[in-house]
């Protein structure tokens, strides 16, 4: 009887040592996060604007995180198909996703079926930044200023023909609420680009376009194109001179099209706010935040639910635009 007693106190004992130790073993994924190379899969072609301020954040995050940050580029279909492709990754803090206004406000309207749930396959992690619109004309347009323009347009309700850069994209939606806000009507000319639409532009075949700033600064700078106005809430650094929709009194027409990142929605919460930290950090550095404001984006940041909330009020906005408008994509 003595000899088992003194098994089990060995027995005891021992476990009471080993305890320890296997706590550390199972805390030790956590802790080592991240100890292998990350994805970062992105809706847009190498080279665009949310391409490099993406490139420039997930250089960044390979410092913070001392771990390679790999850009997986996944064009097309509005970033549908990169959409798909992270929420079916595994939920372990190795994938993540530059979802944009796109994927994460409009499509859910746009398309009759989408492989992923913006929201349910999705766990927010932060806002990574904005890019505004700007409405601009031909030099030579007889309109000098918004007012004149919108005159221009109610006394010829369709007459004034507006490029964008497609059906859908946040120029031509951008259009459809200053319809409503200013109570206008212009006809609207889908492009296959920016590049084909500022071309017409330029050379007149049609007066005025609705685009991001990115696409338009330079020719702006140039004097190529005249702007109008700017879709954020206060005017842009980068236009100072160029005033807003909300200050000519069309307080309804601020508009960005925008990206932040996403997680597989199962991925634990300590990984989410460890990426959420080292989002925040990395948009406060001057390598970041410098770059992203010469391609036009304004940093963002912030909590991961700011970023649902956002995309939350994004889709509802956007999907009674869309509805009235009655656009949709097959």
């Amino acid at each position: 009887m003595q000899t088992l007693q003194r098994r089990r106190f060995l027995q005891a004992a021992a476990c009471a040592v080993a305890a320890p130790h296997l706590g550390a073993a199972t805390a030790a994924p956590d802790d080592a996060y991240p100890s292998r190379p990350l994805r970062l899969v992105v809706g847009f072609p190498a080279g665009g604007s949310a391409d490099q301020s993406s490139r420039r954040l997930a250089d960044q995050l390979a410092r913070q995180l001392a771990q390679p940050v790999i850009v997986d580029n996944r064009p097309g279909a509005s970033g549908n198909i990169a959409a798909a492709v992270a929420a079916r990754s595994a939920p372990d803090g190795y994938t993540l996703f530059y979802g944009s206004n796109a994927t994460h406000a409009m499509n859910v309207s746009l398309y009759p079926k989408l492989d992923y749930d913006p929201v349910k396959d999705f766990a927010p992690i932060a806002l990574e930044g904005k890019v505004y619109n700007v409405l601009c004309v031909n030099p030579a347009f007889e309109a000098r200023d918004l007012n004149t323009f919108l005159a221009m347009a109610r006394s010829a309700p369709g007459r004034i023909a507006v490029a964008t850069p497609g059906n859908a994209t946040s120029g031509h939606l951008s259009l459809m609420l200053l319809h409503r806000a200013a109570r206008v009507q212009l006809a609207h000319i889908p492009y296959k680009g920016s590049a084909p639409a500022l071309t017409d532009v330029l050379g007149g075949q049609v007066p005025a376009i609705f685009d991001n700033v990115a696409g338009d600064l330079a020719y702006i700078r140039s004097e190529k194109i005249r702007p109008l106005a700017v879709t954020s809430r206060n005017r842009l650094p980068l236009l100072a001179q160029v005033p807003t929709f909300e200050e000519l009194g069309l307080p309804d027409c601020e508009i960005a099209a925008w990206g932040g990142l996403w997680a597989p929605s199962a991925t634990p919460p300590p990984i989410i706010e460890r990426l959420n930290q080292e989002v925040n950090r990395a948009l406060q550095t001057a390598a970041v935040a410098d770059r992203m404001r010469e391609l036009t984006i304004e940093p963002q940041g912030g909590t991961p639910q700011a970023l649902a909330d956002f995309a939350r009020s994004e889709t509802i906005r956007w999907r009674d635009v869309i509805r009235a408008a009655g656009i949709r994509l097959d």
